[in-house]
């Protein structure tokens, strides 16, 4: 049985909480082939084997010390057209949504923001929408308009940061595009940010590798010190070290579960939180009843 903050519970029971989704939630899913979606590092491993004689060393070391954007970049420059057509090909793949999507569907809160470029949770929704009479509206261009998304209490939002499959012109994948899309956008950082002031976050298959993520949370945790927590679903097995970092350098509290069997107990985790909120919502329901 896991242990769950008070607050994260009773934001959950409101809705206020962004479920901010990473790769390992599409690595759960199995493809129709019978395989799964790569991960960030994998894929770039299997471009770096079709990649050009001249570049594979590099890439190689760059991999090694986990600078995927660099590394992405140089394949990106490479690998010329075929690139875009590799992307395709892997990330593109049918799949079915796993129990962790789901799960996470099942949590039924307004706003999901995901760093996937995939089409699985919106599948999951379709099949798994629940008690709403809606499907959630997908949002793929982080521009002014997003900040609509704020004043709206009743409908649901995907927002697909890093863009979506279905046009690979949207895609954030190499330095340049995160210089171009991430870094270099004062509307990414500043929606984010008010993000993080008005939600509790939960981090669920992200690894804090995103350096645009990363480095957003330092300067949330750095400016509102006396900001509430968001929250990272772990497996469990971090050092005390690094946990105490997360909560003073990033404002997150971790969460950590049993990761083993290829992380098989996640849904689990989700689904004791789910079980949580529902007599929780019952109880802020009768608040609002009392003369």
């Amino acid at each position: 049985m896991s242990e769950f903050n008070a607050d994260l519970v009773d934001d959950l029971a409101r809705r206020r909480v962004v479920l901010f989704l990473g790769a390992g939630v599409s690595a759960s899913a199995a493809t129709r082939t019978g395989g799964r979606i790569k991960g960030w590092e994998a894929f770039l491993n299997e471009m770096n084997g079709k990649a050009g004689a001249a570049v594979k060393e590099q890439v190689t070391r760059l991999l090694d010390q986990k600078d995927y954007l660099l590394a992405c970049e140089i394949l990106q420059m490479d690998l010329g057209e075929r690139w875009e057509r590799e992307i395709v090909q892997e990330f593109g793949q049918a799949a079915e949504p796993s129990p962790l999507h789901e799960a996470i569907v099942a949590l039924d809160q307004r706003i999901i923001v995901t760093t996937n470029f995939d089409k699985l949770l919106e599948m999951s929704w379709q099949s798994k929408i629940g008690f709403a009479t809606h499907f959630p509206q997908v949002i793929t261009a982080i521009d002014a308009n997003i900040f609509n998304i704020l004043k709206d209490q009743s409908g649901k939002y995907l927002i697909k940061l890093h863009g979506t499959i279905d046009d690979v012109r949207t895609l954030v994948f190499s330095r340049s595009e995160y210089i171009r899309m991430a870094f270099g956008s004062a509307v990414y950082s500043a929606f984010l940010e008010t993000l993080l002031l008005n939600y509790t976050f939960l981090f669920i298959g992200f690894s804090m590798d995103d350096p645009a993520i990363s480095s957003l949370m330092e300067m949330y945790a750095l400016r509102y010190p006396r900001a509430r927590p968001h929250y990272v679903i772990s497996p469990a097995g971090l050092e005390p070290n690094i946990i105490e970092i997360n909560k003073r350098l990033r404002k997150l509290v971790v969460i950590g579960y049993d990761s083993s069997d290829n992380h098989t107990k996640l849904p689990s985790v989700l689904g004791e939180l789910a079980g949580l909120i529902r007599p929780k919502r019952k109880e802020i329901a009768a608040e609002f009843l009392l003369p």
